[in-house]
């Protein structure tokens, strides 16, 4: 009996052991944000916004700031994190950290000097999205706040998540993402640009939070496209949504699809899945992909086509397929002719499903894929018409 009670308060006392490192709220900033500049005298900028948590709840907010954006320039990010205390007054936790806005300076110089921070790191996570910042500095992109979410990362975030899920406009880039395709011989990198519209000195007030139209807004603007570490281009939002369709990311969208001339049909894309086969014929890259996905009708600018009658839902459909295949194959061409930079992974497809022909060209595989033959093959079926067959709009009067 005695054993079994050592035994039983032995498991109670390991079961009820506490954080041994934990810090109590008080004593900490959480950083939800980081940006990184670099000016003309090489050297880094380090910006990073922490919350305020009581101006972001509306039963204690009292109209202060709901951040406080700090920024540091020194060598290294290492060091520049450590050093924040210069100006703010409590520790800074980095595990809650939502967003990092690289510079597009720093990006057209290479990265590699402060994500090998990032990948160390310990306290560091992996669920925060990286974004570059195009035409502005990365550290404004932190300053801007919002009607909603009233701290900027924070609203990022939630926007970044929002855009994949519902159309597709952003890559939805994590640091493992990164690091895979920085590391691959078969695919190149790609990072959601953001930019600012309006004025970034006045986005920076909390004023700016209190108007229904803000004088400055954090919007998607383009995909960064990266060979290893270093900035190449950019490409539309559009190439963005094709990009996440040719890869098996894409989860809705919403097609515009012309079913006579000028008049438009609104097809909301779901259920879509990507399937990819590749080889080496003869010395040349052949990817065949085959794209299935269902579909409903959002709007319709055809009323003289009957929704009631099958023909005419295989009619659009077909027209779908042919509108998404010449969109995909735009995107890919664009890629091989414009920037050889194979973001879609087709490398990799050859690395995994024809390995031993593979290695023999991986090192010329930019090459190679600029020469690949890529054939494209969509099905689309529409399901449904939304809630309505006959549109009201049709019918004579």
């Amino acid at each position: 009996m005695r054993l079994k009670s050592v035994v039983i308060v032995i498991a109670i006392v390991t079961l009820l052991t506490g954080c041994w490192d934990h810090r109590e709220i008080s004593e900490i900033t959480v950083v939800v944000g980081m940006a990184v500049d670099k000016g003309d005298d090489d050297k880094f900028t380090l910006t990073i916004e922490g919350i305020n948590a009581k101006e972001l709840s509306d039963k204690t907010a009292s109209g202060f700031a709901p951040s406080v954006v700090f920024s540091l320039k020194g060598d290294t990010l290492a060091e520049l994190s450590q050093k924040m205390n210069i100006g703010i007054s409590k520790n800074l936790i980095f595990s809650h950290m939502k967003v990092l806005v690289i510079g597009e300076s720093v990006l057209r110089e290479g990265i590699l000097d402060f994500i090998d921070f990032l990948e160390r790191n310990r306290e560091i996570r992996d669920d925060f999205n990286i974004v570059t910042a195009r035409h502005v500095k990365a550290a404004d992109i932190l300053k801007v706040t919002f009607l909603v979410q009233k701290s900027s990362s924070l609203k990022l975030h939630t926007q970044l998540n929002s855009f994949v899920e519902s159309w597709g406009g952003d890559p939805d880039i994590r640091l493992n993402d990164f690091i895979q395709a920085y590391t691959s011989a078969g695919k190149r990198g790609v990072l959601a640009a953001l930019t600012i519209n309006g004025d970034p000195k006045k986005g920076g007030s909390v004023d700016n939070m209190k108007k229904g139209a803000p004088d400055a807004m954090v919007v998607v603007d383009s995909m960064a496209i990266l060979k290893k570490d270093k900035l190449l281009d950019f490409l539309p939002l559009k190439d963005t949504r094709n990009y996440l369709w040719l890869i098996n990311k894409l989860e809705k969208t919403v097609v515009t699809v012309e079913c006579s001339k000028n008049k438009f049909l609104g097809v909301r894309i779901f259920n879509t899945v990507t399937k990819s086969k590749g080889s080496l014929v003869k010395g040349r890259a052949i990817i065949n992909l085959k794209i299935r996905a269902e579909a409903y009708l959002d709007s319709t600018q055809c009323k003289d086509d009957d929704l009631t009658q099958i023909k005419t839902f295989k009619k659009f459909g077909k027209l779908t397929d042919k509108q998404i295949k010449k969109d995909l194959e735009t995107t890919i061409k664009k890629l091989q002719q414009n920037y050889e930079a194979d973001i879609f992974g087709f490398g990799e497809i050859l690395f995994r499903q024809d390995y031993n022909n593979f290695k023999r060209i991986e090192k010329q595989w930019d090459e190679y894929f600029k020469e690949a033959i890529v054939n494209v093959d969509v099905n689309v079926k529409i399901r449904r018409s939304g809630i309505r067959t006959k549109s009201p709009f049709s019918e004579k009067k």
